[in-house]
């Protein structure tokens, strides 16, 4: 008897786990607002998806080519599949607060003030944490990431 379905039970629920671990990290750094924090985080992964090297670099490190890429509204939306109006409201908020600034007419980017922030900060080393032992627990069943 094959142990696939060993496998992938103890994957899914390994992943789940890992979900729940960034979801409770993600209400920490943003106050117990998920929709806000994955906003959030759409707009900064995709402000730097071309950077696929030296994720520990601050900000300030970046050479041109690494600068964070500017995202509207109707991309994060589109990404999130979420309504346009849910994320321009989030946007709103996230540029009262400081945490994104609008870069002309391109796009928004996650300000670096807000990814130097010591919750940001923090939350990203804990999610790193996270993933390192997400991927150490598949590593236990066999699957290997890329």
């Amino acid at each position: 008897m094959s142990d696939q379905p060993n496998h992938a039970r103890a994957a899914s629920r390994y992943a789940a786990d890992y979900v729940l671990r960034w979801v409770e990290i993600a209400n920490a750094v943003h106050g117990a607002d998920l929709l806000y924090a994955l906003v959030f985080t759409a707009l900064w992964s995709g402000n730097y998806s071309h950077v696929r090297d030296g994720g520990h670099a601050t900000p300030e490190d970046l050479s041109p080519d690494r600068q964070p890429r500017p995202l509207t509204v109707r991309q994060v939306a589109d990404s999130l599949a979420l309504p346009y109006e849910t994320v321009r409201r989030r946007f709103l908020e996230m540029i009262e607060k400081g945490a994104i600034q609008r870069v002309g007419r391109r796009g928004f980017i996650v300000s670096r003030s807000a990814l130097s922030s010591p919750e940001v900060a923090h939350g990203h080393q804990r999610t790193q944490s996270s993933l390192a032992r997400f991927l150490k627990e598949l590593k236990s069943i066999g699957v290997e990431a890329a």
